[in-house]
């Protein structure tokens, strides 16, 4: 038995490490597109502001 799970822990410690991986790689373009949606707020905000400015 013992022979058995130390065969399947390095497979094991990788597909945990992948799924980790896969994990902060959606995260993180999750989190980048969420920053790019309030900058292009921001930015709309900017112009509105502007343009009430120069009239």
């Amino acid at each position: 038995m013992i022979e058995i799970a130390t065969q399947f822990l390095p497979i094991l410690f990788m597909l945990v490490l992948v799924a980790f991986v896969i994990f902060i790689v959606f995260f993180l373009s999750g989190h980048f597109n969420r920053t790019k949606r309030i900058e292009e707020k921001l930015d709309k905000a900017l112009r509105e502001i502007a343009e009430k400015k120069e009239k």
